[in-house]
This record gives structure tokens, sequence and C-alpha cells, in this order.
């Protein structure tokens, strides 16, 4: 008798752990992009899922709609397939500050561990104004809906035992 309510117990936890690990898998698919506005630059990271961004970029119907410029072949390398993602997403990718167009000059890919977003694009652009009254940027539907936040960083230098007053 012991032995079966032990048994029901461990068969109870085992249901409920992999309830819970269903649950954590649905995770939020939509690529997010993080804005970072600091002085002189703009750093953007995009986090994508690569096989989604690939898969969109060799569509047919993408290309055809406008969507994409240039259709992506099958059958690149991986190195070739890179410079063409990187092409693609940093000729449909727009930012303006202070209403002028910035160019990008660096665009870098890394692989992230997150199960959603394998995909790491990190754009870089420089700047030359004091002080930046408006920010507008607009991706390639390529990457579908994306998720932005905006950062403006402020820096403060504190003395030990010192309180930091940011105003937003």
């Amino acid at each position: 008798m012991y032995f079966l309510k032990k048994l029901k117990w461990l068969m109870l936890a085992c249901i409920l752990t992999s309830m819970s690990a269903q649950v954590s898998a649905h995770v939020l698919k939509n690529t997010t992009a993080q804005v970072i506005l600091r002085d002189g630059q703009v750093e953007v990271k995009v986090l994508t899922n690569a096989e989604h961004l690939i898969s969109a970029l060799q569509s047919e119907q993408a290309w055809l709609m406008g969507d994409i410029d240039k259709l992506m072949p099958t059958n690149l390398s991986a190195e070739q397939q890179e410079e063409f993602v990187k092409n693609a997403l940093k000729q449909k990718t727009s930012l303006r500050v202070n209403e002028q167009v910035i160019v990008f000059e660096r665009v870098a890919f890394t692989t992230s561990n997150n199960e959603a977003h394998d995909l790491e694009i990190v754009f870089q652009a420089k700047h030359t104004f004091t002080t930046v009254d408006d920010l507008a940027i607009s991706f390639p539907k390529s990457l579908g809906a994306v998720h932005a936040s905006f950062v403006k960083p402020q820096y403060k230098l504190l003395g030990a035992g010192d309180t930091a007053k940011i105003k937003f």
C-alpha cells in the first residue's frame, strides 16, 4: 500500500514536470530588437530565428510581392549564406537620426543559445549629432514582426557610498 502511494506521487510529479516543460517551450517566437543610442553611435541588436529568416529570403512569393529584392539561392555555402543575409538586412534596414539617414557601417552575426531566437545580428552606425531629438528605424519584412526596445544609457561615476539620481 505504501509503495502504491509513493508510485502515485511519483507519477503525479512526472506529469507536472512534463507539463511545465511544455509550457516553458512556448516562448515568444517573434523577432526582437534592442536599439541602443550612445554618444556618436547607434547599435541595433536583433534576435531572430535563422531558419525562419532564411526561409523568408528564399520565398518566391516574398520576392514577387517586393518584400525582398533578390531571392537567396538554395545552394550557398555557410559563408555565402551569411554574406547574403547580411547584405539583404543591411539594405532593407533603415535608420534615421534627427531626420538624417544613417548608414550601418558594420553588421555582425553570432549564434544565440535562446531556443526561439538562435541568431543575433548586430548593426552598428556612427552619427555626429551632439544631441539626438528623434530616431526612426524600420526593419525588413523578412524579419516579420519585430518587438523593439529603445535605450539611451546614462553614465555616471559614483564615488564610494554615493547615490546616482537619474531623470528620464
